[in-house]
């Protein structure tokens, strides 16, 4: 909620379609002063005073449980796995390309 200066411009509100184009050509800005009571400032920060019953501060979740050693070693197998598998595709890629590279047609 704007409770200070508030700058809006709306260029595009008649017919609300994406593809228009519309320019803004001015903005007209006003200030508006208004003298409050003591008892209007209090009613006022009470009522635009910000309120999060559910927030969940960082670190307080629940630690995680460690993995098993079962599944720690299927991470561990799979990652080599792939690791190895993209050696070997890497090497089948660069000799093929040391092969097309070394075919001079004179």
């Amino acid at each position: 909620l704007a409770r200070a200066i508030f700058v809006g411009d709306a260029s595009g509100h008649i017919s609300a379609l994406l593809p228009d184009n519309h320019d803004i050509i001015s903005l007209k800005l006003y200030q508006l002063i208004v003298e409050w009571t003591l008892e209007e400032e209090k009613w006022d920060r009470e009522v635009y005073l910000p309120v999060v019953d559910n927030l969940k501060l960082p670190g307080m979740e629940a630690p995680l449980e460690p993995m098993s050693g079962l599944a720690l070693f299927l991470i561990v197998v799979f990652s080599l796995a792939a690791i190895i598998f993209a050696i070997v595709i890497g090497v089948i890629v660069y000799n093929k390309w040391q092969e097309q590279s070394r075919k001079h047609f004179y």
